[in-house]
């Protein structure tokens, strides 16, 4: 994104928004039943107190420090060798978790529609559409955005409701799942499932209205949350047991339990095509912040040959796990803690550093 592209409200909203979206649309509920079981729910709406807690700090934060994202905080902090070590910290990040979403759908698809083709021709179709739409430029991918996010909203809330008839809703018992520890102190890691927050720290220079970055945080995370919730319920009360099963998306096993009469049934296809925009939305978005981040602390302008080089790392990136194990523990584990520790650690550490010397300048 660039300062001279401001976005809205709405805008900025959706750009969060699909963050989060594509990957409960993967794995994220699945992963929250099994760190929490039957008291999954419960585990969500409280992560989803803690996200608003969290953001209201953020919001307080960035409130000394208006236009300025977290690479000219960096730099009010420690300088420009700081700012670049963190601009580097946040493309390595941005690489790495998009990579992983892109081969984890690809396998996925791969598995479902396309068993004898190379998942390798997959990740390439995702990438070229990615950077065809970087290549028209930042307005294009926040408008594209603004079409696709409530369509896919609306195909998250369709299977919710249904499948209405198909749940078995005594399966929220115990209430407390696993225990009390298990829900409300292990289960505080499940905050990583709100990691599309990482954008706030990027986004307040490209507002048109400074003021609107307080409604753009909690509206984004509200929205997510409620969308995570669902998505939550959903496979709870559909089939618990599936969370043992690694190889398919669990939202569409649950699409595949629905049907609109005799003359239109599955209706998984239609929801495996949004989602496949979706995660195109996706890509472009976060190639499209690595590249500004880039810019940023380089000062380069040569935007086709960074485009085609940090699309040629996702790539490479998204092939070297081999197996499925692997794309396991990156996901379950690195990529959470790379959240916890990158956008739930650092980040705010670095603003509150950055308010405390600011309060010693102005004494």
């Amino acid at each position: 994104m660039s300062s001279t592209n401001r976005i809205g409200t709405i805008e900025a909203i959706f750009l969060i928004v699909i963050i989060m979206i594509n990957h409960i649309i993967l794995n994220l509920p699945r992963n929250i039943i099994t760190s929490s079981n039957s008291s999954a729910l419960l585990n969500t709406i409280y992560i989803s107190i803690l996200i608003l807690i969290i953001i209201y700090f953020i919001c307080k934060l960035f409130s000394k420090f208006p236009r300025l994202d977290i690479l000219d905080i960096s730099e009010f902090v420690g300088g420009k060798i700081f700012k670049y070590a963190i601009g580097i910290l946040f493309i390595l990040y941005f690489l790495f978790s998009s990579s992983l979403l892109i081969r984890l759908f690809c396998e996925n698809l791969k598995i479902i529609y396309f068993p004898r083709t190379p998942v390798i021709l997959l990740v390439i179709l995702f990438i070229i559409g990615a950077v065809i739409c970087n290549r028209l430029g930042a307005t294009a991918i926040v408008r594209a955005n603004l079409l696709a996010i409530p369509i896919v909203l609306i195909s998250i809330v369709a299977i919710f409701f249904a499948n209405l008839e198909n749940f078995t809703f005594e399966r929220i018992l115990p209430i407390l799942g696993n225990g009390f520890y298990a829900t409300f102190f292990s289960g505080i890691s499940n905050i990583f499932a709100f990691g599309g927050i990482v954008l706030l720290y990027f986004i307040p220079p490209n507002l048109q209205e400074n003021k609107s970055f307080k409604t753009v945080a909690f509206s984004s995370v509200i929205i997510s949350g409620i969308w995570l919730l669902l998505s939550v319920a959903t496979l709870l009360f559909i089939f618990p047991a599936v969370m043992t099963t690694e190889e398919i998306l669990p939202l569409y096993l649950a699409s595949r339990f629905i049907e609109f009469g005799r003359f239109f049934q599955r209706a998984d296809s239609i929801f495996l095509l949004i989602w496949i925009t979706s995660v195109m939305s996706y890509l472009a978005i976060i190639l499209s912040f690595v590249i500004s981040i880039f810019n940023k602390i380089t000062n380069t302008k040569r935007l086709p040959i960074i485009i085609y080089a940090f699309s040629f790392a996702i790539l490479v990136l998204s092939l070297i796990p081999n197996n499925s194990a692997q794309l396991f523990f990156l996901e379950n584990t690195i990529y959470k803690y790379s959240v916890l520790i990158i956008v739930f650690l650092v980040s705010p550490a670095i603003l509150i550093w950055a308010n405390v010397k600011n309060s010693r300048k102005s004494n």
